[in-house]
């Protein structure tokens, strides 16, 4: 886990303020610059990006009363600006200078069904498993679904708020949100993340085509689309 001090250091090295919000609960919009030395907690988390561009897909949750946001990704940390969050579903837009590894692609239709194997994993435990050889699937799509949230049968846990579900075709079906039984986990759905992305003038890639080679691993799909977030507060 990053420790405060490695954060900051990142932060002071950018001139560019990297806390400036829309919508955020707390933000104080008076402050010019962001005041390291009050900087008391840290939450974290993960994003995908979602463009060529450095915008981020991640959760309402881990952007709200932050006062400095960082993404973080093979050694390489970057300040990122939020953009906007959603006032309906958990979701929250970011934005880094650029984008590292790959973009996310969505499919054009949402197309899981109950019991399809899907995958989900925080950042932090994408390393390990890539590691080992990768893995292909490592949850169930639920038999009792919500309205705008894909249910899904998973054991990930803290870290994982934002990070993609990827179905068998490396293509992102929802947005980890919150746990809801000890296995039962909600993901906001693709229809929602995709409306909530064009409403915010980003343009994403949709397409049914697998995004895998064969048996490929959705740990390395996942991988080489995800980064770790991180959430300073005071």
């Amino acid at each position: 886990m990053f420790q405060i001090a490695v954060i900051l250091a990142v932060l002071a090295a950018f001139a560019a303020p990297c806390a400036a919000q829309v919508r955020m609960p707390g933000h104080n919009h008076g402050r010019s610059a962001l005041q390291t030395d009050t900087i008391r907690r840290e939450k974290s988390g993960t994003a995908f990006f979602v463009d060529d561009f450095g915008a981020l897909l991640t959760t309402r949750h881990m952007v709200e009363d932050c006062v400095g946001v960082i993404i973080s990704k093979e050694g390489i940390s970057l300040p990122a600006r939020v953009v906007a969050v959603s006032d309906r579903f958990d979701l929250g837009l970011i934005k880094v200078p650029r984008t590292l590894g790959i973009a996310a692609v969505f499919p054009r239709d949402g197309t899981t069904v109950a019991n399809d194997m899907v995958f989900a994993s925080s950042y932090d435990k994408l390393a390990e498993m890539t590691q080992r050889g990768g893995t292909i699937a490592n949850a169930t799509v639920s038999s009792s679904q919500e309205a705008g949230y894909l249910a899904i049968e998973s054991d990930v846990t803290f870290g994982s708020s934002g990070a993609p579900v990827l179905d068998g075709r490396g293509v992102v079906e929802g947005v980890i949100s919150r746990r809801t039984t000890i296995t039962r986990v909600l993901a906001v759905g693709a229809a929602e993340a995709k409306a909530f992305l064009m409403r915010n003038g980003v343009r994403f890639n949709e397409d049914d085509r697998p995004q895998l080679a064969g048996g490929a691993s959705r740990a390395n799909r996942a991988a080489s689309i995800s980064t770790r977030v991180t959430c300073l507060q005071n």
